[in-house]
């Protein structure tokens, strides 16, 4: 008798294991983040930005659709890719990667950069050709969008690990002198180097939205994410909204990823899409 309501149990538990994890590594989530702006013009309050980082395919398993289904519904102003959207370890495999993209532009004006994984990939930026998807790549761009007023996008690309360590990301970046006093909106897939996006003030961004974290992967309440790429143990910039300890008026939004990584599963850390919402610094 005991032994049958052991492996009832057992049953029970391998099955609600089984469960959890199908969930945490399949279903995605909306956190919903509002970002405050030093100066905000009034007809940007509100502005809305759906940010989407490190799917990762083709190993992507959270559900396209209803993953669609959710932006058109948020109805975004801007849809941020923020790196990997291609894994290293299938470069070929570009087909499904290439046919999400087209779908997003039909939502909102898109914008893409590069991360550790796509910079990988030979010739990666053939999969945004056609698709409407505005890749960045150290460039920078004045957006008008309707009703409001211009904001600044723009996307630097992976650094190069064989390339100078580098002082300043925004180096090569051009931001025009009649774009003054328009809020900048900067992509960098890695949130580690937030400190770095700011070393030229006259360039520096007013918001950084970056990935690669994977959340920490595994996440404990109180602590957080134990580990990600350059930050290993315990890091620091995993999820959320931070602001810049130099200027708090300036902030870091990481999204834990909608994609898998090479670590088999996420615990208390299921995909995300972010819903960035700016409203005027008071």
């Amino acid at each position: 008798m005991n032994n049958k309501k052991t492996l009832i149990n057992t049953a029970l538990l391998t099955a609600g294991t089984a469960a959890y994890l199908y969930v945490q590594n399949t279903k995605f989530q909306v956190s919903r983040y509002a970002v405050p702006i030093k100066k905000l013009a009034p007809e940007n309050e509100g502005l809305k930005i759906a940010h989407l980082s490190d799917l990762h395919f083709p190993y992507t398993k959270i559900n396209l659709d209803a993953l669609i289904k959710t932006l058109k519904k948020e109805q975004p102003d801007l849809i941020f890719l923020s790196g990997d959207q291609m894994d290293a370890a299938e470069p070929e495999r570009t087909a499904e990667a290439h046919a999400f993209l087209k779908r997003l532009p039909d939502i909102a004006p898109t914008y893409a950069v590069e991360g550790n994984h796509d910079n990988k990939v030979k010739n990666h930026t053939h999969i945004y050709q056609g698709t409407g998807v505005t890749y960045l790549d150290n460039t920078a761009y004045s957006v008008m969008l309707s009703g409001r007023k211009p904001v600044v996008v723009m996307g630097v690309p992976e650094p190069s690990p064989f390339g100078k360590v580098q002082k300043d990301f925004l180096a090569k970046m051009t931001i025009r002198p009649d774009w003054a006093g328009q809020t900048r909106l900067l992509l960098a897939h890695r949130p580690e180097l937030f400190k770095k996006y700011h070393a030229d003030a006259s360039k520096a961004p007013d918001v950084v939205f970056s990935g690669h974290a994977h959340g920490g992967q595994i996440r404990i309440p109180g602590i957080g994410g134990l580990f990600a790429p350059g930050q290993g143990r315990l890091p620091k910039y995993t999820a959320g909204v931070w602001a810049l300890e130099t200027d708090p008026t300036k902030h870091l939004v990481i999204s834990r990823g909608l994609g898998p990584s090479h670590f088999p599963f996420r615990i208390n850390n299921r995909p995300e899409l972010i819903i960035a919402t700016l409203e005027n610094h008071s």
